[in-house]
């Protein structure tokens, strides 16, 4: 019996003996390894999309409408709040999907709701960006259309039942190493 064995067999009668390997982690099917690069491309995309956003609107097509839109005065304003808001929201955009793509291979279920949520989110963008921006930037849109298919078809992956087994067995993996270590 090995001392740290007895200590734990003289402090709890029934404790019993611990494996000094920890437990072997279910292999990682296909279709999560798949929606893990998908994920990647997709953060990847929205990582170009930010250059490509801060281009189209130095670009002096989009700034002549919105100077005949809303007024030569506002053009800077416009011009600030597409740079602004396309770095801000692709940079969040970008850390939630890597995140996701990792927290995903690593079985975590409630990464995939997470995902779904994403998801809508930013194809309700893709949707502005095409049919309620004033000034319609093609340049963008098509980039975060590409990024929410990405996103769908990793998120298809994540629920085929393949991604799903791995993901309730992960957890209970997890699950029972917490308990064995408590």
């Amino acid at each position: 019996m090995s001392e740290k064995m007895g200590r734990d067999a003289n402090e709890n009668p029934y404790a019993g003996a611990r494996s000094a390997l920890p437990a072997a982690a279910p292999p990682r099917p296909r279709t999560v390894e798949a929606a893990f690069w998908l994920l990647v491309a997709a953060a990847s995309l929205v990582i170009i999309r930010i250059p490509v956003a801060v281009a189209a609107a130095n670009a002096e097509k989009y700034q002549s409408v919105i100077a005949n839109l809303l007024g030569r005065e506002n053009v800077v304003i416009w011009m600030a709040g597409e740079i602004f808001g396309n770095v801000l929201w692709g940079l969040i955009t970008a850390v939630i999907l890597a995140a996701i793509a990792v927290l995903s291979q690593a079985g975590h279920s409630w990464s995939r709701i997470v995902l779904i949520v994403v998801v809508i989110v930013t194809a309700l963008n893709a949707r502005a960006q095409f049919f309620a921006s004033p000034v319609t930037v093609y340049e963008t849109a098509w980039v975060t259309l590409a990024s929410v298919l990405l996103s769908l078809a990793a998120a298809v992956l994540l629920f085929l039942k393949p991604s799903n087994n791995y993901c309730t067995s992960a957890g209970q993996d997890r699950r029972g190493s917490k308990l064995s270590q408590a």
